[in-house]
């Protein structure tokens, strides 16, 4: 049962990292536009000179989030590959455990994988866009 819990932690934050980054794609693909505006509708210019800089600002926020959440998500997993790590040098997990240990550890590492390249993506995306 403990690790249906640490799986489906996993997968909601690396759902939740996927749903920020579509988020922030979708504004910045749009030039700062909500993704939620009407297609075909403009904006009269005096609205759309006061909502770049707001929605500009609020992207690279959401952005500096989404980059913060994935450090803390990674640091979550190293930690735990390191208690899994632990458990198996000690020794003491039977076979059945020990083939389950380095199973989570696989996942682990291909998680951490994609956690790794959605974080440099981001800071990518966020030199580009908001250190200027």
């Amino acid at each position: 049962m403990a690790k249906r819990r640490v799986f489906v932690a996993i997968i909601a934050v690396v759902l939740g990292s996927l749903t920020v980054t579509g988020a922030a794609f979708a504004t910045e693909v749009r030039g700062g536009e909500p993704a939620t505006g009407v297609r075909g509708v403009e904006p009269t210019t005096e609205v759309r000179g006061e909502r770049d800089g707001r929605d500009h600002r609020a992207f690279c926020e959401r952005l500096e989030s989404k980059i913060q959440h994935l450090r803390a998500a990674l640091g979550r997993l190293e930690a735990l590959e390191e208690k899994i790590e632990r458990a198996i040098a000690s020794g003491t997990l039977t076979e059945e455990q020990l083939v389950r240990a380095r199973h989570a550890l696989a996942k682990i590492e291909r998680v951490s994988e994609a956690l790794e390249e959605q974080l440099e993506r981001a800071v990518e995306i966020y030199r580009e866009q908001c250190q200027r």
